[in-house]
Formats: structure tokens, sequence, C-alpha cells
């Protein structure tokens, strides 16, 4: 009974609220007639051009019909003070259509007026609305006139209930049934206060509380809409109640009431809502900068509503007029004196913030001088907090952008550009000279079984592996990446996770799989000459489950016709064993192309996965994980880089900048590859001569114009031998449909300019020339990096 009341007594402060400036119908149905004198102004305001067109003669006119206008509220107004009293001796229907219709025309006039005040000069419009003699003149007549309307709206409020009371006389019907819609509505939301607070436990519980994983849009926005419930469910009482009992012909007015609960009802969710989530999504800890954050937004929020609110009241009763005008400044000034008093709160916690940045512009060491100067402390502090503001839009724009790859490549670019230039005249007016050799991983180290492993990287291709290798159900899956990306890494962290199989690591020979079946029966515990028939006997009749891990799959592959051959008898002796083996290849991403396309759909893979590119973050940390920290020998520094300062690194020391910039500089070069970022790391260190610092300056990238403009036969051999890892003359004599003649005479091309490197009779992609080779073969569709 308490919320009924309550929600009772709501009801009927918002419908008396609204008798002042409702747009009523007519009761009696009688023709409404509105003077000569409203009727000439209104139609002279219409044969008026637009705005834009107007000429001084309009101008002029305008001002006329202003005049007259005012000239006509006041007679008119006296009219109607004249039929109310006529009205209140005798309340017959003549003398209510006599008030009717000078009501109407008043009205008519003012809204004419307002129209006008928008059309006329800007001086005339403040010396009717200002503050001046002609506005407080305007002012009484426009109070003069509202005291004429409340007690016109009054009497019409009477006739609208005796209207009510005499349908009711003759069918109380409608209202029974409005009564019965309200109440089941009243029993709806009894029934959501009681019990919305375990509704909405329990959905947080099941929702957000027990899962692993970040709830989607849809639960974060209930969740939201959830700490606003009460309001939400008070709102939709009102209106879905105002639409109900508006039904009814003499109270079908109060459906407007709907406008002002929406405003304060609305505001109020407005309220809880931004509060919620800007208290989720503060940056800061301290409870103290919360709690002020918040009270600041709630004041503005609470301020623009009442703001709100009192100007559409007054525009709805007063018209846009003198006093709308009046009203309008002081909620100026009220918003005026709020920001004063929002940055007199602010104050300590603005310059506290300040005096943790450095350097600072100009206009804000003036604010920090004057911060304690009366009057002029206002607006420093507003300057300090404008300031600190942009500065954290600019961190947030910045880190916005730095999620797309394509931003930080452009600021690598240019980072690089400015590094260059400084290198170069460091090179010319220094002793530098560079760290040559194996001397360089003396202060980067190479990678080992001990290195520090960068766990975020790969996290997706990790567990989508380990949900078929570390299953008891066989799989034969396929891991490929890029040369040097960390594939090996990988391969060995699944096989030390596996805990119901036994894991066996083989790396494949470069002579395929006639070589390759020794060392697999030697790893199974076979007699190295076992046949391949030995080896699927074993395989089947074994108690022991295994996890096989082929690293280097692509030397089973040549890429010419028939070139699967050796990967094709491996796949088909791994899939007849039919026990709960489980086996994963790691083929080299520029093989694994060719084997797509070769087969196709035909060579069915239970799971294929691409090692994906590291991003500047790991690179990153990577780089600084392998840097050497010893007594015995200087550390690497980065002085004497200096990169353009971002928005996002104005807190960092000019050390911290150049160190995060030269990174994001080998990372862009690299394109993601971690040996090469190491190797052109190691290219960057120079020692200086006279004090034995090991300083870090930009490395000379390897470009030639040679390989953008080679002919297509001598970039196909070059694809050749990154496909084949290293490959002898014959091998891409057979791949690339070449002579001898013309492949020997290529190779030897390559090797004088260090694009490849010998081992053993075979040549091999040099590391240094590996990333801009891949570059140009991508960029001609030879090659998919």
């Amino acid at each position: 009974m308490k919320e009924l009341y309550r929600y009772v007594l709501f009801t009927f402060l918002l419908i008396f609220s609204q008798l002042s400036f409702a747009n009523w119908d007519l009761i009696d149905n009688q023709p409404i007639e509105i003077s000569a004198q409203a009727t000439n102004i209104e139609a002279d305001i219409r044969a008026l051009p637009e705005q834009h067109f107007f000429s001084n003669n309009d101008y002029a006119q305008v001002k006329r019909l202003l005049s007259t206008t005012i000239l006509q509220q006041k007679k008119h107004a006296a009219s109607l003070k004249e039929a109310l009293t006529a009205y209140r001796n005798d309340s017959s229907n003549e003398n209510w259509i006599a008030v009717e219709n000078v009501h109407q025309s008043l009205t008519s006039l003012n809204l004419s007026k307002e129209q006008l005040l928008k059309l006329t000069d800007t001086t005339t419009r403040e010396q009717l609305t200002g503050f001046g003699p002609y506005g407080v003149t305007q002012f009484y007549s426009e109070l003069s006139i509202t005291q004429l309307n409340i007690e016109y709206y009054l009497h019409y409020q009477i006739r609208s209930f005796k209207s009510l009371l005499k349908d009711l006389t003759i069918s109380p019907v409608p209202i029974i049934s409005v009564i019965f819609k309200v109440l089941f509505v009243f029993f709806i939301f009894s029934w959501w206060m009681k019990n919305s607070t375990r509704l909405i436990n329990d959905f947080k519980t099941s929702k957000l509380e027990n899962t692993t994983s970040k709830p989607n849009f849809f639960i974060r926005t209930i969740w939201y809409l959830t700490r606003a419930h009460k309001a939400i469910a008070w709102l939709l009482l009102i209106t879905v109640t105002l639409r109900i009992v508006s039904t009814l012909p003499s109270l079908q007015h109060l459906i407007f009431l709907e406008i002002f609960t929406w405003w304060i009802l609305g505001g109020s969710i407005a309220v809880s809502l931004i509060l919620e989530f800007i208290y989720r999504n503060s940056k800061h800890n301290k409870k103290e900068i919360i709690a002020l954050r918040l009270s600041t937004i709630r004041h503005y929020v609470w301020g623009i509503i009442v703001a709100g609110v009192i100007l559409q009241i007054s525009s709805r009763t007063l018209g846009q007029g003198t006093i709308y005008a009046w009203i309008n400044s002081l909620v100026y000034l009220f918003f005026i004196l709020l920001t004063i008093h929002t940055l007199r709160k602010w104050k300590p916690t603005v310059f506290e913030r300040i005096e943790r940045v450095e350097p600072v512009p100009i206009s804000i060491q003036w604010a920090i001088r004057n911060k304690n100067t009366f009057l002029i402390s206002i607006a420093a502090t507003a300057c300090g907090a404008a300031w600190l503001s942009w500065r954290a839009l600019q961190h947030s724009i910045i880190a916005l952008l730095s999620q797309y790859a394509a931003f930080s490549h452009a600021l690598a670019y240019l980072f690089r550009i400015e590094v260059a230039k400084q290198t170069e005249v460091a090179r010319e007016q220094s002793n530098l000279v560079r760290v040559k050799g194996t001397a360089a991983f003396d202060y980067i180290a190479p990678g080992s079984e001990d290195s520090e492993l960068i766990e975020d990287y790969a996290k997706d291709e990790m567990s989508a592996l380990s949900r078929y290798l570390l299953t008891e159900s066989p799989a034969v899956c396929v891991l490929s990446g890029e040369r040097g990306v960390g594939t090996t890494t990988l391969l060995n962290r699944i096989l030390n996770k596996v805990k119901n199989a036994t894991p066996i690591y083989i790396n494949c020979p470069y002579d395929g799989y006639s070589a390759l079946l020794p060392e697999l029966a030697k790893q199974l515990g076979l007699d190295e000459e076992s046949s391949e028939r030995d080896i699927l006997q074993y395989l089947r009749n074994s108690d022991t489950c295994y996890l096989l891990a082929f690293d280097s799959a692509q030397r089973l592959v040549k890429p010419k016709v028939n070139g699967l051959a050796d990967l094709m008898k491996l796949t088909n002796l791994l899939r007849r064993a039919r026990k709960s083996h489980r086996v994963v290849l790691a083929i080299e991403k520029s093989c694994w192309r060719f084997i797509d396309r070769a087969r196709g759909e035909r060579l069915l893979f239970d799971l294929v996965t691409f090692m994906p590119k590291w991003d500047e973050k790991q690179i990153g940390q990577l780089l600084e994980s392998r840097i050497t920290l010893s007594e015995n020998q200087p550390t690497i520094s980065f002085d004497g880089l200096v990169l353009p300062r971002q928005w996002d690194e104005e807190n960092l020391t000019e050390e911290e900048r150049a160190r995060n910039g030269f990174y994001r500089i080998l990372w862009d070069y690299s394109d993601g590859n971690p040996t090469v970022a190491l190797r052109f790391f190691r290219l960057s260190l120079h020692r200086d001569k006279n004090t034995d610092a090991i300083l870090v300056r930009l490395f000379r990238a390897p470009h030639s114009d040679d390989l953008e403009t080679m002919p297509k036969p001598m970039l196909a051999v070059l694809r050749s031998i990154v496909q084949l890892e290293v490959a002898s003359p014959a091998d891409v004599c057979d791949c690339s449909r070449l002579s001898m003649a013309e492949v020997i005479s290529t190779l030897r091309y390559f090797q004088s300019r260090g694009y490849i490197e010998w081992s053993d009779d075979k040549a091999r992609i040099s590391d240094h020339w590996f990333r801009h080779i891949t570059n140009v073969l991508h960029r001609q569709h030879l090659l998919v990096k």
C-alpha cells in the first residue's frame, strides 16, 4: 500500500503541474473565432520572405509588425481579463466561449511575437528581451498575461472534470476498464520491485562471475541497465499508466506528461548509467579522484536535466519571449557558478598532476605561477584542466590508433628516417666502429633452452593445437610459419605439456623420406635398419601412445611435379598406424602454399594453423630479454638517438623513448620476425673508440634495385631456394625448369652479391638478405610471406 500511495501521489503531482501549460482541446466542441487583428498579423508574417533573403524594408516591416503585436497583446490581455471577470460572475457557456475566443486570439498573438523576435535584428531583440527598460516593461506585460492564462486553465480544468463526471453518470464502463488496466500494470510493477534484486543477482552469477571469457556487448549492456532498474521500472510504470488514462475522452491531454516523465526519470537513469560506466572505466585507483569525478558528473548531468525541464516548461507556458530569455540567462549564470565551484574543488588535483609532467608549455607555467592568485586562480585551474584533458585525449587517440599495425608501421617509417639522419651525422663526427662477428653475441645473447619465453605469443595457436594433440584421440596437425618465427619453440612447448603420450621430436633431414625413416626408427627404439613395414607394425602393436613432432617437414617437399611424394609417404605411414598416436608437422609457410595449391582438399589434416607475426610489444620484450648484463663489459646504451616525442610517451625518459622507438623500427623492418629483428639489432651495435661504450645506431638495411628489376627466371631460382630452405643446383634445376648452366650462372651471381650462402654444396638464403628477398618475392606475387 505504501508503494501504491507513493505512486498515486507522484502521478497526481505530475498532473497538477501539467495543468498550467497543457494544450487543451475544446470541451464543448464549439468553434473558436480568432480576432481579425491576430489573423491579419499572422497573415503578414507568412507573407514575409525567408530571413536570409531579408532586405532593409523587410526588417522595417518586422519592426512594425512587432510593435503592432505588442500593442494588440495589451488590448487582448485587457479583453481576456474582462471576459474572465464576466465568467466568474456567470459561468454560462456563452461567457466561456467568449473567454475561449479572446484566449485563443491572445495565444495567436504570443506565437506571432515569438516568431517576430526570431526574425528581427539583434539590437531590437536584445532591447525587448534584455534587462533594460524595454525588457522590464515586456517582463511585466508577459507576467500579467501569464497570470490570466493560469486563471483560464484553472477554469478550464474545472469544466474538464465536470465533463468527466457527466460522462461517468452515463456509462462507468470506460473508467472501470482503465482502473483494471492500471491495477494490472501496478501488479507487474510490484512483482518486479520485489523480485528484481534476486533476478539480477542470479544473472550476475550465471553470466558474469561463473564465466572465464569476457562477456559480450549484449551482456554488458544488460548489466549496466540493471544498475538503474528501479528508475527504469518507475519510468515504464508512469508511461504506461499515462497512456492508459489518456484514452479517456476528458483526460487525453495527460499524454503530454510523458515528456516531463522522461526528462526527470530518464535523467535519473542517465546519471546512474554514466556514473557506473565512469566508475568501472576509470584509470585512476585513488578513491578521492574517483569520488570527485563522479560528483562532478552528477552535478552537471542533474544541472542539465533541471535546466532542460525549466526551459521546456517556460517555453510551453510563456513562449520564447522576455521571461524565457531571462530564465535562459539565469541558467547560463547557474552553469558558470557551477563551473567555478567545480574548478575550485579540482584545483589541488589538477596542479598535483601537472607537477608530475615535464616539460609543460608556457601557458601552463603561467597557470602554475598564478594558481593561488585571487580570481586568476580560477582561469589558471581551467587552463591546466583543459591542457590535461587535451593531453589525455591525445593519449587515447594514440592508444586507439596503435591497435592498427598500419599506424605503427607509419610511425616506424618516420622514426627510421629521423634516426638515419642522426646516424649519418654521428658516423662522420664520432669514432664509432661496428661490433662485428661473434662479439655481438656477448651483448645480445642467441636463443637457447634457458632463454626467456614470451608467453603472450601464439596463445591461440597453442590452445588450438592442444585441443587435438593433448587428448586421447588420434590427430595429424600442421603448424606452419615463416622461417625464424618460433615454430620449433612452440613444438617443444607442446611436447613439454603432454602427459598422456610419449613425446618424440624429430628434425627432418635434408635428404628426405629415406633419411627420415632411420631417425624415426631410432627414436622409437627400433634398429636403424628397420623398414617402413617394421615401423608400421611397431606403431600398430605398441601399447605406448606417441606424440610425434616432425620439425622442418618442408624438407620432405620439392616444389615440382611429384614433389609431394615423400610427404605423402610419411602421412600414409602415420595414418595406417591405427592407434591413438598424434602427429604434428612443422612446415615453412612458403612451402605450405605450394602443398595447399598442389593437393588442395585431397591432402586432409585435422588442423592447419599458422604462426602469427610478432607484434611490436612482443618484439620489444624479446629484444629486452636478450640483452646481456655483465659486470665485465659495458651495457648497451641508446644515448644519442633522439626520436620524435609522441603523445603517449611524454612521461618516459629520453633513454626509454629512444629504446622504444628503436624497437619499433626493428619490428617494422623485420615485419614481425624475431630472428630478423635480433640479427639487425646486433648489426646496430657500435663501440666508441674513446670510451669503449656500446651505443645503438641505425643499422644499414640491405637494399638492391637489382632484385626489383631482376628477370622472372632468376627470381624463380630465389623462390625455389626459399621454399627448399637449402638446395643443390640439381634441386634448383628440377624446381625452376632451367638448365644446369643457367642455374649455376645464376647462383654464382647471387653469391657474388651475398644473397646466398653455401653449405655442403647446397645454397641457402643468407640471413642478412632474407627479409629483403622475401619482400621482393612477395611484391612480385611469387611468394606469400
